[in-house]
């Protein structure tokens, strides 16, 4: 019996390698920061952010996109954005209001559902430039709001600004959901 070659597998190529590493590096986010090591929870989650603009321009620049990177990266988002607002409400209740995270999860399970419902029915249903912009927003906050914890909790500014941004975050999460939905609207309208 022949062992399987992964070399060979289209699955298993450098954007796919990449979107696996995100998911060990979401594990390394969530033990540190669960831990309050601030500054390697930062680390972790920047290089995380780095590998995800990369996996998808490799896979878009060189042709390398599959079904498992469909499925593996927008799931790997998820669990490490919607797994570190989670793990930050313990760490600053008073700046993270945890209705704002409900919003934020709830809109990725609403999307995952539409996302599932529409290609069960042949309908591509491939990423917007609003939740681009969400994911952006989204890795933005939580990279200053570990910033913040680091280094900055000092600066009521700071304080203020990721405020502002939690705000912005759950707004542009709440436009990119209803723009899925519109999206997905033809096909749950149809039967």
């Amino acid at each position: 019996m022949g062992s399987f070659d992964f070399s060979r597998c289209t699955a298993f190529n450098l954007p796919n390698r990449l979107t696996l590493m995100r998911l060990l590096l979401a594990i390394v986010f969530f033990i540190f920061l669960s831990y309050r090591y601030y500054n390697i929870a930062l680390a972790s989650f920047l290089l995380a952010w780095f590998t995800d603009w990369l996996d998808g321009y490799l896979a878009r620049k060189k042709g390398l996109l599959t079904d498992f990177g469909r499925i593996a990266d927008p799931f790997v988002d998820k669990i490490i954005v919607c797994g570190g607002f989670i793990l930050l409400i313990q760490h600053g209740p008073d700046i993270i209001p945890s209705w704002m995270v409900v919003v934020i999860v709830a809109r990725e399970f609403l999307v995952n559902s539409l996302r599932s419902y529409s290609e069960s029915r042949g309908i591509e249903f491939g990423a917007t430039i609003w939740g681009k912009a969400k994911m952006f927003v989204q890795s933005f906050t939580i990279s200053l709001i570990l910033l913040f914890f680091a280094y900055l909790e000092h600066l009521i500014a700071m304080k203020q600004g990721i405020v502002i941004m939690l705000w912005l975050t759950v707004i542009i999460t709440l436009v990119s959901g209803i723009k899925y939905m519109v999206k997905a609207g033809p096909a749950i309208l149809a039967k």
